[in-house]
């Protein structure tokens, strides 16, 4: 499943730009069961910080195309997640798991 999220509009200008006077949200809906997953992208740049909050379901691979390759990291209830090991016999990292 695919999903491009788009901001709501901040209506104050400042020349050309919009004056971000206030947090940006990118409200979406999703089924959560169980082996589903998500690809998301963004019609503006991707924000550095994200919430997800999952009320009901059992849960969904999220997949973020970022412009950049910067490292990122996922944490739940304060908690870093680490990364997947990498697999020497796939040359790539390890399937993710639900």
């Amino acid at each position: 499943m695919n999903n491009k999220l788009n901001s709501y509009m901040d209506h104050m200008w400042d020349g050309f730009y919009t004056g971000q006077v206030r947090l940006s949200r990118f409200p979406t809906l999703f089924e959560a069961s169980a082996g589903s997953v998500y690809d998301i992208t963004f019609t503006g740049t991707p924000a550095k910080n994200m919430l997800f909050r999952l009320t009901g379901g059992v849960g969904a691979t999220i997949r973020i195309a970022y412009p950049g390759s910067e490292s990122r990291g996922i944490y739940k209830d304060g908690v870093e997640i680490s990364y997947n090991a990498w697999d020497d016999a796939t040359a790539g990292y390890s399937p993710v798991l639900q």
